[in-house]
C-alpha cells in the first residue's frame, strides 16, 4: 500500500525540482562575523563521523577544523547507521571557550580550536543540544536516557538532573512510564543500539532552553515542548515531531527546526499555537542545493521500502542547527550548508555550502564572536 504522506512529500519534492524560488534579499545588518558548526556524517566510520569547524562568515573562509569522535570511552563500532555515536552535536560559546558535544562528552576548545579540556559523566548519553545559564552552568540533553542534566563547567560537578518521565504532570499528559535505569552507573555506552531508544515512552528529549527562569525542553517523539521546572506540557503540535533545536525569544515565540518538513517554525508558547513558518524550499539557493539530490534520495527510499536495501537513507534538506542573533537566523541543513535569514522579512540574505555529500549534515551551530547572553533575542 502506498504511504499517502510519502506520496505527498514526493510530489512536493518534484515541485521543488521544477519550480523557482525567491532570490537573495537585502540584509538588515548583523555583527556576526564568525560561526562555529559541527557536522555528522551519516553511515560513516566513527573515526570519520564529523568535524568541528570555525568559519569566517564575512569571507566564507574556513579558519580551523578538528575531527570529532567519542573517546574515553571510545566507540569503535556503532550499530546505528544514522548520526548516533558520530560527529559533533550541540555547540555553545561559554566565556572564551567553544564547548562542543560528542555522544558522551563536552569537549572544550579555545578560539583556534585547540582542545583545552573535556567533561564527561555517566549520565551523558547520546548528547544533543545544550544551553547556558547565568550561573555559569550548562544544561545538556542526554537524549538516549531522556534526561536534562546540569553541569558546572568550572568544577566539572553535576549539579542536578531532571527526569521528565518521572514527572507526574508529564506522565498524565503524555502517558509516560519511567525509564528503568541505574542512575549511579556509567551509562555512556549502554544505549548505542537503536532498540534502546525505540522503546515505549522514549521522549527523544533533544533540546533545552532557559526562559524566564524556567527550563524548557523539546520532546521530539511526542511533538511537545515541556516546562521541566513546573513539570507541564506547554505546547503540542504535530510539526514538532522529529524536530530539533529550541530557541525561545523575549517575545515568547519558540523557534524549532522542522527537520523533516524542510522548515523553521515559530510557536506561541502562551497560546500553544503555530504562529509562523519559514519554508526553506521557498528560496532558490536552497532549491539549487538539493535539486539533483532528490532523485537519488527517492530511488534509494523506494528500494528501502520494497526491501531491496536495508540501510537508512540520508535525506536532502534535513534541517538541524539554529541560532537567533537579533533579527538574524542562522539555519543548518544537509548537504552541510548554513543559511542566513532575516527574521522580520523572512528573506534569505546569505548562504554557505560546506559539503556536497548529503550524508554530511550540520548539527551544532553557534556564533563564535559573541557571547550568547548578548544575542538580543
Amino acid at each position: 500500500m502506498i504511504d499517502p504522506d510519502a506520496l505527498t512529500e514526493a510530489f512536493d519534492d518534484v515541485a521543488t525540482m521544477l519550480g523557482r524560488g525567491a532570490s537573495f534579499g537585502t540584509a538588515s545588518g548583523t555583527d556576526v562575523s564568525e560561526l562555529v558548526f559541527g557536522t555528522v556524517v551519516r553511515a560513516a566510520p566513527i573515526a570519520k563521523g564529523g568535524e568541528l569547524v570555525r568559519l569566517d562568515w564575512d569571507t566564507k573562509t574556513v579558519q580551523a577544523t578538528v575531527s570529532i569522535r567519542p573517546r574515553n570511552p571510545t566507540i569503535e563500532e556503532d550499530p546505528n547507521p544514522r548520526g548516533n555515536g558520530r560527529g559533533c552535536r550541540g555547540i555553545r560559546r561559554v566565556g572564551d571557550r567553544i564547548v562542543a558535544s560528542t555522544y558522551h562528552t563536552l569537549e572544550q576548545y579555545d578560539a583556534a580550536l585547540n582542545r583545552v579540556d573535556a567533561l564527561s559523566d555517566g549520565l551523558m548519553v547520546g548528547l544533543h543540544e545544550m544551553t547556558c545559564t547565568d550561573r555559569g552552568t550548562v544544561w545538556v540533553t542526554s537524549t538516549a536516557i531522556d534526561a536534562a542534566v546540569e553541569y558546572d563547567l568550572e568544577t566539572g560537578a553535576r549539579t542536578q538532573a531532571l527526569w521528565p518521565r518521572e514527572m507526574t504532570g508529564l506522565q498524565e499528559a503524555l502517558g509516560l512510564a519511567p525509564l528503568n535505569l541505574d542512575k549511579s552507573a556509567d551509562n555512556r555506552l549502554r544505549f548505542l543500539d537503536p532498540s534502546a531508544t525505540n522503546s515505549e515512552s522514549h521522549l527523544h528529549l533533544n533540546a533545552v532552553e532557559v526562559h524566564d527562569g524556567a527550563l524548557y525542553a523539546l520532546l521530539n517523539a511526542y511533538g511537545a515542548v515541556a516546562n521541566l521546572t513546573s513539570g507541564e506540557v506547554v505546547l503540542r503540535h504535530e510539526r514538532l515531531q522529529g524536530g530539533h533545536n529550541l530557541i525561545i525569544g523575549d517575545d515568547g515565540l519558540a523557534l524549532v527546526n522542522d527537520s523533516f518538513g524542510k522548515a523553521v517554525r515559530a510557536y506561541d508558547l502562551q497560546r500553544g499555537t503555530l504562529r509562523r513558518t519559514l519554508d526553506l524550499t521557498d528560496y532558490q539557493w536552497v532549491r539549487d542545493l538539493i535539486r539533483w539530490k532528490l532523485p537519488a534520495y527517492w530511488g534509494k527510499e523506494v528500494a528501502r521500502k520494497v526491501g531491496v536495501m536495508d540501510d537508512s537513507v540520508a535525506k536532502p534538506l534535513f534541517v538541524r542547527g539554529l541560532v537567533r542573533h537579533g533579527d538574524t537566523l542562522f539555519v543548518g541543513v544537509s548537504p552541510a550548508a548554513i543559511l542566513q535569514i532575516d527574521w522580520p522579512t523572512g528573506e534569505l540574505v546569505d548562504a554557505y555550502q560546506y559539503a556536497s555529500d548529503v550524508h554530511v549534515c550540520i548539527h551544532g551551530l553557534a556564533v563564535a564572536n559573541h557571547d550568547p547572553s548578548s544575542s538580543g533575542r
